[in-house]
């Protein structure tokens, strides 16, 4: 008995210090600012176990290995992209004000591309009035509508948008549409998923959630990205869900909950498409940039 006590002792000791080397390396390896790996180093240190804890589901962003491969081969697919990109000399603004220069300068130091000319831009802070004109560009639409939203909630203006979607995919528009896991949990439980998958539009639900997985990955980084693209041409982004905002918010003056989108119609359209695309692929594993390079010499001309 005494033996066998010993030998888990030990066992657990040696388990408990092979856990903070491998979290150590971990930190070293990522390679964070210096003060952030004294930080990190102090928590795990100071706090046993709970230190290792707090690293886990906070000081990490991985995602599971099959993700990372597929990342790492679409960011591959957006360099050759940028610098295919590039050729259209045309699209980019030469001149810039003193006002702007520094914002485009950001861009090009961020994505390797000038400033892209030729858009314009309306600012939206109505949600009402914006689902509305969604509404319209989507049965306007002629060729393809993408969206990724965090948060889907079926009910009020979203069950419209829901229905000039099933639609616009019955007269043969294609329709896809990323929605996170934990964001729009009420709408992949609601009818509406079904009935818009049996209408045709392909929908993908991203950082699937499974309780088996969270003792691996991070749960709480989840898809926040709110963006619209219609015909290559038409985009919405900005920090709207698809909520109806009188199911979701008081509407009194003192705490009425405003959104703002911008709605650019515009060559700018087909460099955000690019998000896109990789979002689909990293969740799907179906490449779809050679379609944006398909359409690369019409941008212009839609």
């Amino acid at each position: 008995m005494t033996t066998s006590f010993f030998l888990v002792k030990w066992l657990i000791i040696f388990s408990y210090w092979l856990l903070i080397i491998n979290t150590t390396i971990q930190i070293l390896v990522i390679r964070k600012p210096v003060s952030s790996e004294i930080a990190w180093l102090l928590i795990i240190y100071l706090l046993p176990l709970l230190g290792v804890f707090i690293w886990f589901f906070f000081g990490t962003s991985y995602l599971g290995q099959r993700r990372s491969v597929i990342h790492n081969i679409t960011q591959k697919k957006i360099t050759n992209w940028i610098n295919h990109l590039k050729k259209c000399n045309y699209m980019f603004i030469k001149k810039t004000s003193i006002l702007t220069n520094s914002l485009f300068q950001l861009c090009k130091n961020r994505q390797g591309i000038e400033a892209v000319q030729g858009n314009k831009l309306k600012l939206l802070n109505n949600t009402i009035e914006t689902v509305k004109l969604l509404i319209r560009d989507i049965h306007l639409a002629k060729k393809n509508i993408e969206m990724v939203f965090y948060i889907w909630k079926p009910g009020g203006l979203a069950d419209e948008v829901a229905s000039a979607l099933i639609k616009s995919a019955k007269r043969g528009i294609r329709c896809r549409l990323i929605l996170d896991s934990v964001g729009s949990t009420e709408f992949f439980r609601s009818p509406w998923f079904n009935i818009m998958k049996t209408s045709g539009i392909q929908i993908v639900e991203a950082l699937k959630l499974n309780l088996f997985k969270i003792f691996f990955r991070r749960m709480d980084l989840r898809q926040h990205r709110k963006i619209i693209l219609i015909d290559n041409y038409i985009s919405y982004t900005g920090s709207m869900n698809l909520v109806d905002p009188f199911l979701s918010h008081s509407t009194t003056q003192s705490q009425e909950w405003v959104d703002l989108m911008i709605r650019t119609k515009g060559p700018i359209t087909y460099i955000i498409s690019i998000i896109y695309a990789c979002d689909w692929e990293i969740e799907t594993k179906n490449e779809i940039f050679s379609e944006l390079l398909n359409k690369k010499k019409n941008i212009l001309t839609n």
